[in-house]
């Protein structure tokens, strides 16, 4: 377990138990593409120890998906990588395995090697019917704290272009 440096409200990190996901866009420092915030409860999650212990709180920061760029996380002066987290972000380039769905574990050559094998994918269906039962928890296993289903959408059409 770790212990998160004492706060107050004049350093920007939150007080209280639950802290609200940042608000509005902001460009990544690594690649300048627009970004949505994060919930400290993902980050919580996923970095590994020694990065939780580096940090002062887990509140304000971002997630960057561009494949390109080496930053995953980032808030005004502080930038996280895959180094700092305990999986491989699936969206990265040359990561592997290429995960999309973290709460199911689909990944992209999964999908690749059943469009493949099959003609299709039933990954999206897969999702779906598991997200009623047993249900998510994207908020805390994706490392965008979103859902994936946009994602892997994405990523279908990605591979079928290539068959």
């Amino acid at each position: 377990m770790f212990t998160l440096k004492p706060q107050t409200s004049e350093e920007g990190c939150s007080t209280g138990c639950c802290t609200p996901q940042p608000r509005g866009k902001e460009a990544c420092p690594g690649c300048g593409a627009e970004t949505k915030g994060v919930l400290d409860k993902t980050l919580s999650h996923l970095l590994t120890d020694a990065a939780k212990a580096s940090l002062s709180c887990l509140d304000g920061f971002h997630y960057c998906k561009t494949p390109s760029c080496e930053i995953v996380y980032f808030r005004v002066d502080e930038t996280l990588t895959q180094d700092d987290l305990t999986v491989t972000v699936g969206l990265k380039e040359g990561a592997s395995p290429a995960t999309v769905c973290y709460c199911f574990d689909w990944t992209k050559e999964k999908i690749a090697e059943e469009i493949a094998r099959t003609g299709k994918t039933t990954a999206l269906e897969d999702i779906k019917a598991k997200m009623e039962n047993p249900g998510c928890s994207c908020e805390t296993l994706n490392p965008s704290g979103a859902c994936c289903l946009g994602d892997v959408g994405k990523v279908i059409k990605e591979i079928e272009t290539t068959f």
